[in-house]
């Protein structure tokens, strides 16, 4: 990678761990030498929802949630903020249930057990003022409302990416695209940011890597490692960028 790889804090979501679909290698490069004073984990990181349909746990996803650990450990604050397909963290009974399961839910429990969680948080950025940090499911009619319809069109989209990787990106934008219309999203991100007088939101779930400036606020999606492979970073110096690893693993920038 052509970039030093070092930053004050990181945003990370919609790893999917757990799912064949996840580009766990090129995850895991981009995380080796990474050097944060704070990572985020913005929801849907390890996919029980996949898991529970067909399991699936290589090494190279358990040596990923390894290395948040060691982050934890080497002193960079790390928070896990979960999503829909991590939902578990939300519910200690299903929790408990998996960890009944045995091994390797045992130490996949164990090693999210010592991170930080919750639904949200709110980051205070070095130039852009409280930045409210959520999954993004919370907004999303469909997965509130109807979660089976969502888990259905889960499994359609998984197929799919092993038939035309491509075509399953384009088939899930255009589906998101149509759910936020009917959800009314970027009106409940400004609501939200409104009513907590944040700067701006930040989330992930669409797998849809953004920044977008409104007149009274801005919308950050941190986008996701099955399709994009971005993230969101601040700069030591309080710059905000939007970072995508392209097939090449060369860094691509677009700042705030």
């Amino acid at each position: 990678m052509d970039h030093n790889n070092q930053y004050k804090s990181v945003f990370l979501s919609d790893i999917h761990l757990g799912f064949k679909g996840c580009q766990s290698d090129k995850l895991y490069l981009f995380l080796k030498n990474l050097k944060c004073k704070e990572l985020y984990l913005v929801g849907d990181i390890v996919d029980f929802w996949a898991m529970n349909d067909n399991f699936y746990w290589p090494d190279t996803h358990a040596k990923i949630l390894d290395r948040f650990v060691d982050l934890k450990k080497q002193g960079v604050e790390v928070k896990y903020i979960s999503g829909n397909h991590d939902d578990p963290l939300r519910d200690n009974k299903i929790l408990e249930d998996l960890y009944n399961k045995g091994e390797p839910y045992h130490t996949i429990i164990n090693h999210l057990d010592r991170l930080d969680h919750c639904e949200q948080h709110v980051y205070k950025s070095e130039k852009y003022g409280n930045v409210l940090l959520i999954h993004g499911d919370q907004y999303d009619s469909v997965t509130s409302n109807a979660k089976w319809i969502s888990k259905l069109g889960g499994l359609i989209y998984d197929g799919l990416i092993y038939l035309n990787r491509p075509l399953s990106k384009r088939l899930k934008a255009m589906t998101k695209r149509i759910v936020d219309r009917a959800s009314g999203f970027h009106k409940k991100v400004k609501d939200e940011c409104y009513k907590g007088k944040y700067s701006g939101l930040m989330c992930g779930h669409n797998h849809r890597p953004e920044i977008i400036k409104f007149e009274n606020h801005f919308y950050l999606n941190t986008g996701d490692w099955v399709e994009s492979c971005s993230a969101i970073v601040e700069l030591m110096d309080g710059t905000i960028q939007l970072i995508k690893i392209d097939d090449n693993n060369i860094v691509k920038v677009a700042e705030l």
